[in-house]
């Protein structure tokens, strides 16, 4: 009998659910608004009530569903599956999700961050695939992270290991969400880099952007990739400098872990060798040359199914 188990993916706008295969396919999508639900306890029952549709469908197809996987946006002891708190959806504060949905569903439940619910999708079903120690980033509003070490995620005793975002690069930069001045996630998380380039575009660089937003267009990591590979001198310019201040941070990690492969996702990496190349340049230049030889950077492959994909390898590894 065919082995499934039900992935999903918790964040502040919409809650995707599905019915993921052994393989990494998804079989079936569903999906409901995250504010659809005015309460914890009215977000639970829904949730309960589109696990047990996906449940019926598996009983339908003949399927055998091992259990459920949660990857969700804030601090979770992994181990419990207790949610301390989700940053963008109030009324979560010490909640035993697992425990929850355990005696609700009779279900083995498997409960980790996003990010590293994304790193193990790609590494069983994505790019990571095929090795043993991997670094996974997603580029989106902040940078999220994952490790996986000899074959497993890593968490660390209090599993709050791979904060990578918030790893300081410049005592004296912006101030960061988490209080701290000159995060790495300050420098190239989608909100700076538009802001960036805002700033230079008012401060008179000539680009095809200033047209583009004088027409209506939005501001974004895609607009500004659509630029670059449209042969715009400026927008070029800003994924090598993202790009540069990137690798240089990642080759510190590169002479701390010697990955096998980097793994990167998100809005800023849709800027793919645009932002990849100087990546890699930057690697290669400052890295210890035995592990920068050896490593291998990669753009993410799962794309929109990411986060449902991830939270599935959960159960299916049982972790």
């Amino acid at each position: 009998m065919k082995k499934v188990s039900i992935g999903i993916d918790i964040g502040g706008t919409n809650v995707k659910l599905g019915l993921v295969d052994e393989k990494g396919s998804v079989l079936l999508n569903d999906t409901f608004l995250t504010k659809s639900a005015s309460s914890k306890s009215q977000l639970l029952d829904k949730l309960v009530g589109h696990i047990e549709m996906l449940r019926a469908e598996a009983n339908h197809r003949k399927l055998k569903l091992v259990g459920i996987g949660i990857g969700a946006p804030g601090a979770i002891d992994v181990e419990h599956g207790f949610v301390y708190f989700f940053p963008n959806i109030p009324g979560w504060e010490n909640t035993p999700l697992k425990k929850i949905l355990e005696k609700k569903l009779k279900l083995p439940v498997f409960v980790d961050n996003d990010a590293n619910a994304m790193a193990l999708g790609e590494f069983y079903f994505g790019a990571g695939k095929n090795v043993k120690h991997m670094i996974a980033l997603t580029l989106g509003t902040g940078v999220g992270g994952g490790l996986v070490l000899d074959g497993k995620l890593f968490h660390g005793p209090a599993f709050s290991a791979a904060e990578i975002g918030h790893m300081v690069v410049d005592p004296d930069g912006p101030v960061c969400g988490c209080g701290n001045r000159g995060c790495i996630e300050t420098f190239v998380g989608n909100g700076y880099f538009v802001k960036e380039v805002k700033r230079k575009l008012d401060s008179g660089e000539k680009s095809v952007l200033t047209r583009w937003l004088q027409e209506g267009k939005e501001l974004s990591p895609k607009l500004v990739q659509e630029a670059a590979r449209a042969g715009d001198r400026f927008a070029k310019e800003q994924w090598e400098i993202t790009g540069e201040r990137l690798g240089t941070f990642l080759a510190g990690l590169v002479n701390l872990l010697n990955p096998e492969k980097i793994v990167i996702g998100g809005g800023v990496a849709l800027g793919g060798d645009l932002v990849l190349e100087p990546i890699r340049k930057a690697i290669k230049k400052k890295a210890f040359p035995i592990a920068a030889r050896f490593v291998k950077v990669l753009p993410a492959v799962l794309s929109n199914d990411a986060g449902l994909v991830g939270a599935a390898a959960l159960a299916f590894s049982g972790r």
